[in-house]
């Protein structure tokens, strides 16, 4: 072994020549929580969601919540048709941190997801943020303040005004802005003419009562209303053209067979149930319930995989299913059973729906529609239905593009980009949360951020909680913005589509999962399961993003580091200062200095 030459010298340790002039820090101590402002768009299941977990994650935050409606719950405010409710049990359908034991049916009414929602949003105080009755109408990013510029109009007062935050978080799902179908003459018609979504409580009996009803559409929302209608109408006549794969009720072996086949009304939780949950001494029963409940949804995605055996299986079961349901029709099996994969959409428990269709007073017609007269709907083989009342029962746009203009970075709206036409035609993004050239812009349970296993709200909470580490990243370390590059999001893009290349979703099928060039681009789904998401997003990779520096910061990226004391030091509270202290027994090596609320 060689001697080290102690008499040699470093030139490059001493040249001052190349090394940069000390920089003059602040004189201020480092505070990981900088001020910052959020705007979150909708107040909807996304919306508390996202509302609540900021407020905790995401210190010294100024928060804001719009939402155009009266009242919170997002689409269960929207949609207030009759036998509207959800078709995931209740209490699978709730934030994983904030049970409910009070839930009064197995699967709950519009109504009460809509007051748990509000009832969320008063317990977490996230109503004090809350501005409803105000619709956004525009955002512009501004690089000179980092800060998104974003036009509300109050609906009540009828004014508009404009504020400025540094974030903007998009919650207003895919379930909103109703979808009119286009069909010619439906403007002539002289009767009620109503939307599923624009529900109109009030002229319900003037509309149903011994009249002669179409419904159009076979939905969701048309195979609930179908049913909850049938009973107060003359006549009832269906229009559809869609073949659905309709299944047993999700979760059906935990509910009353009555649930799964002809009663809509679902299944009530006894009151003797719903105290003892409540009760202090029910809690672990209440636990292994949910956790019983919930499991369910995490049983793998084995049938979505097109030709496996496992969707040849999934095939076989749901048409016996439907067979069933029907009695055996031969002439409504013919109109019924779909001819592409399970899987490719969404299924559709829809209890009480095909028995309805055996119903002497309905007309099922499969027949596309030519027109609607001032009293009639003619279809294109020359037959006339005469109704008095027209339900559209016809969903929401099949794009995931604001309905506002979102003008980025570079000054292009992003529908410009997304929409149909635009110069990408899909909603291409970072891991279902970000684009490129929308700095600070994030958006929740939208184009590719939604795993095919797991529940809704879980899934909100998952990325509410990727936003609020991306918005702590901004806050601690002298950055104004960031956003995913564009080799990134490429990248996640092409694994989107390797991921759905061999999956049932691919079928050829009209589907609110899809957008874009050809019929098998999948834009809703995350590539994997709710748990793999979780995994994958837990730690975000800032490798992947852009960032735009603080102006104090700009000559020096570490100007964050201030001088050298912390802020907790300069409170001095010695509990705060020792927090890494715990007794033994509460000592966890695997988080052990970890975790953003601690800086040790």
């Amino acid at each position: 072994m060689g001697s080290i030459d102690k008499n040699r010298t470093s030139t490059a340790a001493f040249d001052r020549g190349n090394r940069p002039a000390p920089y003059p820090l602040p004189k201020t101590a480092y505070n990981a929580h900088q001020p910052v402002s959020a705007v979150v768009i909708g107040a909807g299941i996304a919306g508390i969601a996202t509302a609540v977990l900021l407020k905790a994650k995401v210190p010294n935050l100024t928060l804001t919540v719009y939402d155009r409606h009266a009242r919170v719950g997002g689409t269960w405010e929207e949609n207030q048709y009759p036998g509207v409710r959800c078709d995931v049990p209740s209490h699978a359908y709730q934030l994983s941190f904030a049970p409910n034991p009070h839930w009064t049916e197995f699967y709950a009414k519009g109504a009460e997801i809509r007051e748990y929602y509000e009832a969320t949003a008063k317990k977490f105080g996230v109503d004090k943020h809350l501005r409803l009755q105000h619709e956004v109408i525009s955002a512009v990013w501004e690089t000179e303040d980092a800060h998104w510029h974003i036009t509300v109009r109050d609906l009540v007062a009828g004014t508009e005004s404009t504020v400025a935050a540094q974030f903007l978080i998009s919650a207003t799902g895919r379930l909103n802005n109703a979808a009119p179908p286009n069909i010619p003459g439906l403007d002539t018609f002289q009767g009620a003419v109503v939307h599923t979504a624009r529900w109109d409580h009030h002229s319900a009996a003037d509309i149903l009562d011994n009249k002669r009803v179409a419904v159009i559409g076979n939905g969701a929302s048309g195979m609930q209303v179908l049913p909850a209608v049938l009973p107060r109408v003359a006549r009832l006549r269906h229009f559809a053209r869609t073949r659905n794969w309709v299944s047993a009720a999700f979760n059906g072996g935990l509910t009353a067979r009555a649930a799964q086949k002809g009663n809509p009304a679902g299944h009530a939780i006894p009151e003797e149930t719903r105290k003892h949950f409540a009760s202090r001494d029910g809690q672990g029963d209440y636990l292994a319930y949910r956790k019983e409940l919930n499991a369910t949804f995490h049983t793998g995605i084995a049938g979505f995989y097109a030709g496996s055996d496992a969707n040849a299986k999934l095939r076989k079961d749901l048409t016996a299913l439907i067979s069933e349901r029907v009695n055996h029709d031969p002439e409504l099996l013919a109109k019924l059973i779909p001819d592409y994969a399970p899987m490719c959409k969404r299924l559709t428990p829809a209890p009480g729906y095909l028995e309805a269709l055996s119903d002497p007073k309905v007309d099922f017609v499969q027949t596309p529609i030519a027109r609607v007269t001032t009293s009639s709907i003619e279809t294109t083989d020359g037959q006339s239905f005469a109704v008095d009342t027209i339900i559209t029962a016809t969903g929401f746009p099949d794009n995931y593009t604001p309905a506002y203009p979102l003008v980025g970075r570079s000054g292009t709206d992003i529908r410009d980009i997304w929409g149909p036409g635009g110069r990408v035609g899909y909603p291409k993004n970072y891991f279902g949360v970000m684009a490129p050239d929308f700095p600070n812009y994030f958006f929740v349970l939208q184009a590719q951020g939604t795993p095919f296993s797991g529940t809704v709200p879980v899934k909100c909470e998952q990325t509410a909680t990727y936003i609020a580490a991306c918005i702590r990243k901004v806050q601690a370390q002298s950055y104004a913005a960031l956003e995913p590059t564009q080799d990134a999001t490429d990248d996640f893009d092409a694994v989107v589509e390797g991921f759905f290349a061999d999956k049932a979703t691919t079928d050829t099928c009209s589907s609110w999962w899809k957008q874009g060039p050809g019929p098998s681009r999948v834009t809703l789904g995350w590539p994997g399961t709710m748990h793999h998401k979780g995994d994958v997003t837990r730690t975000p990779r800032w490798e992947d993003f852009a960032f735009q520096r603080r102006k104090e910061a700009a000559a020096n990226r570490f100007h964050y580091f201030g001088s050298g004391l912390t802020a907790r030091e300069e409170d001095g509270d010695p509990d705060e200062l020792t927090s890494y202290l715990v007794t033994a027994d509460e000592v966890d090596l695997q988080t052990l200095h970890e975790g953003w609320t601690r800086g040790y």
